[in-house]
């Protein structure tokens, strides 16, 4: 009877966790998905800012900055959550991570102006790689072999996209004219200062709630572009015929970044972020599709390049993670 009992428990035991393990996959999926849909919303945000054509892009931030607010103040206000941090320290980090943030953006946006979307992309995901060298230069984290490769994998990945005429010969107009290195430098820019954000936000650790890191972003946002377009003399108020491009432009953004909030809460954030990438593969079909651009062969290959690193450095993380977490279950 006893027996009987015990082999009952144990296949009640056993279809638990089969049933639990299918729920995490299902979870996983969908998270996935919200992670490619984050991806498809974000490529077509920036699609959207190359199709006004003749307005000032930087506009757009000042739509996004605004609506972010707008969405985030219900969250700091029920949760009563202090926007100032627990210490000054905090704070400091904060708005370096709002400023970083802001400049990241900003810079992308103009690099638009000069360069094609999927060129822009391809420059801007050198970003992962910066963070691993951020990170080990400020944070004192490990720098492994493996990670040193993929950092020259993009870095070569880079070389091919930007196709310097020192390098690849000839006097393609393109290549030379100011206009396609200024691309190149803003570009370079916002990967520099995006790793900068996201060193920041490592550096804050689990302990401080999104909002905060976002409310920092979109006022400091703000801030930044309004003082860029008054010193330039642009208008800060776009034309009317440019207005519902902008706007959709920022509400896109605004969805993206909804929606690569709720993979994290159903997916690992190594997982997402490989999947984030493939915002650089939806930038060069929509503007495929669209603007009947085609990337050079070295551009399809310098993309490819900085594509897989990123892949590559999200899924190291992942099973160092993994790896982690199995010794601290056996100990």
């Amino acid at each position: 009877m006893s027996a009987t009992c015990s082999q009952h428990s144990s296949s009640t035991s056993s279809n638990d966790d089969n049933n639990q393990t299918k729920q995490q996959t299902k979870t996983a999926i969908v998270g996935c998905m919200f992670a490619a849909l984050s991806s498809l919303f974000m490529a077509a945000s920036k699609l959207f800012l190359k199709l006004a054509v003749g307005a000032e892009k930087t506009q757009m931030i000042v739509f996004c900055s605004i609506m972010q607010y707008l969405y985030l103040v219900p969250i700091i206000t029920h949760k009563k959550i202090n926007v100032f941090g627990p210490d000054w320290k905090t704070v400091i980090i904060l708005i370096l991570r709002g400023v970083a943030g802001s400049l990241a953006t900003l810079f992308l946006t103009m690099a638009l102006d000069h360069l094609s979307l999927g060129t822009s992309l391809s420059v801007y995901y050198i970003y992962p790689a910066l963070v691993g060298l951020f990170a080990c230069a400020c944070l004192k984290e490990k720098c492994s072999v493996v990670r040193g490769i993929l950092t020259g994998l993009t870095f070569i990945g880079l070389i091919f996209v930007t196709e310097p005429t020192f390098i690849f010969g000839g006097d393609d107009y393109k290549q030379s004219t100011k206009s396609h290195l200024l691309g190149i430098f803003y570009a370079s820019a916002s990967a520099i200062f995006m790793a900068t954000a996201l060193t920041a936000i490592r550096k804050l650790g689990p302990g401080i709630h999104f909002s905060h890191s976002l409310i920092y972003t979109s006022v400091g946002g703000l801030i930044i572009v309004l003082l860029q377009l008054y010193i330039s003399g642009k208008p800060i108020v776009p034309c009317w015929q440019h207005i519902l491009t902008l706007f959709l432009s920022a509400l896109f953004v605004i969805i993206g970044q909804m929606f690569v909030t709720l993979a994290l809460q159903r997916e690992r954030a190594g997982p997402v972020a490989s999947i984030n990438t493939s915002q650089l593969v939806f930038a060069i079909i929509l503007e495929y599709i669209v603007f009947e651009v085609v990337p050079t062969t070295f551009g399809f290959v310098g993309a490819g390049l900085i594509l897989l690193s990123a892949i590559a450095q999200s899924l190291e993380r992942t099973v160092k993670s993994g790896i982690r977490n199995r010794k601290k279950t056996i100990e």
